[in-house]
């Protein structure tokens, strides 16, 4: 008998793999995740705040706080898509540490923004984030091991999970007693922690002769990949625009309630994602076709919602999916991309999600000022199902992915 390992979810034989041959990745793993968790509480305060802000503060409508949310996204695209994946190696690593300090010190300024200056902040602040998460992606996946690599990437994609949770609960505790502009005060020890860990993340080796060869957009995996994220980003940038505005309009919620309510969304996606980590998805395909009918049946349940706790119960729902796509996106992309082909890869796939995430919170801020939420919501269940069909076409073109 040999004595039980105390790191959850690693037997025996992977703990000693993980010993003798990557020492200290127990210890840099743990570091990748707290920072991963400090960067993304601190921007998931700006996606979630800044639409209630524009609403209830500052009098926007459903089209500005789409545009709003959409300029966020844009810059953050802009910078990941033609400037990050366009830098070797050193100078990536340079700009990410330089994003990492800029970005924590943009975010407490939010606290002053007014009708002019949030335009301003929510492009420099998208901007800079968009150095930050594609190179962690990339960081995550620097193991050589197949099985060790992917469970790396499930723990990383959990870290995201535990931080949507934790820190929606801690906006909600301050706000019984402050502000909602005044949350971003609260989290400036989140910054001091990104700005203090980022020197530590490692960035794979790269051979940028090859990397400049690749056509990332004609490798099958990677428009797996890409379908099989969409089919989620659609309904989840709907819920970060509009999900609390949903609550408030509809069942005049609080807005300590409205954070709690994106709790038990990111909860449930923490449990998918926990799932995931103690047992790594073998076949994608079984994983990603629950994860797409779960996304259909929770959009047409929101538009049938009559009470906040059938709101609140369908929104938590709607988390289980949010857990398991993005993990199998990720786990698709390194099961079809060479280890010096990765960095440029999720590049580019970050790039396109930020894209689309400047196109879908447009639409529909258009749609909720044309149509009302309610309807909004129903009728994002048409491009979802498209993209069904087109994730069923690309598993049979490329069964190799699927093991």
């Amino acid at each position: 008998m040999y004595k039980k390992s105390y790191v959850p979810f690693i037997n025996h034989e992977e703990m000693k793999f993980w010993n003798n041959k990557h020492d200290g990745i127990i210890l840099y793993v743990i570091l990748l995740m707290t920072f991963t968790f400090s960067v993304r509480a601190s921007n998931n305060l700006i996606l979630t705040t800044i639409p209630l802000i524009s609403k209830y503060y500052l009098n926007f409508n459903g089209i500005e706080i789409g545009m709003l949310a959409a300029t966020a996204m844009g810059s953050t695209a802009i910078m990941s898509g033609f400037i990050n994946s366009k830098l070797n190696m050193h100078k990536r690593r340079e700009l990410f540490i330089s994003s990492v300090v800029i970005y924590s010190f943009l975010e407490p300024v939010f606290y002053f923004s007014n009708i002019y200056s949030i335009w301003i902040l929510v492009i420099l602040s998208g901007f800079f984030f968009g150095s930050i998460m594609p190179n962690i992606m990339s960081s995550a996946g620097t193991i050589n091991d197949k099985k060790l690599r992917e469970r790396t990437l499930t723990l990383y994609t959990l870290s995201l999970s535990a931080s949507l949770i934790i820190g929606p609960l801690i906006e909600s505790y301050i706000l019984l007693y402050f502000d909602l502009n005044q949350l971003f005060i609260f989290f400036i020890p989140f910054g001091i922690i990104a700005i203090i860990l980022s020197f530590k993340i490692r960035f794979p080796e790269e051979n940028h002769k090859t990397q400049k060869k690749i056509n990332v957009f004609k490798n099958e995996g990677f428009k797996l990949s890409v379908f099989n994220n969409i089919s989620y980003d659609l309904p989840f940038a709907l819920i970060l625009t509009f999900g609390g505005i949903f609550a408030r309009t509809e069942f005049n919620a609080q807005y300590s309630v409205v954070e709690l309510l994106l709790s038990g969304f990111f909860g449930l996606s923490f449990l998918s994602r926990f799932f995931l980590t103690y047992r790594p998805a073998k076949r994608l395909y079984i994983t990603t076709m629950t994860s797409v009918s779960i996304t259909i049946v929770g959009l047409i349940m929101v538009y049938f919602s009559d009470n906040l706790i059938t709101y609140f119960i369908t929104i938590s729902f709607l988390g289980i999916p949010h857990g398991l796509t993005f993990p199998t996106s990720l786990t698709a992309l390194s099961r079809s991309f060479k280890k010096d082909e990765i960095s440029v890869a999720n590049t580019y796939f970050f790039a396109l999600m930020m894209f689309l995430a400047v196109i879908v919170p447009s639409v529909s801020g258009l749609m909720v000022y044309s149509v009302g939420l309610r309807n909004t919501f129903l009728l994002f269940t048409i491009p979802v199902i498209i993209l069904f069909i087109l994730i069923l076409y690309q598993y049979k073109k490329m069964p190799e992915v699927n093991n």
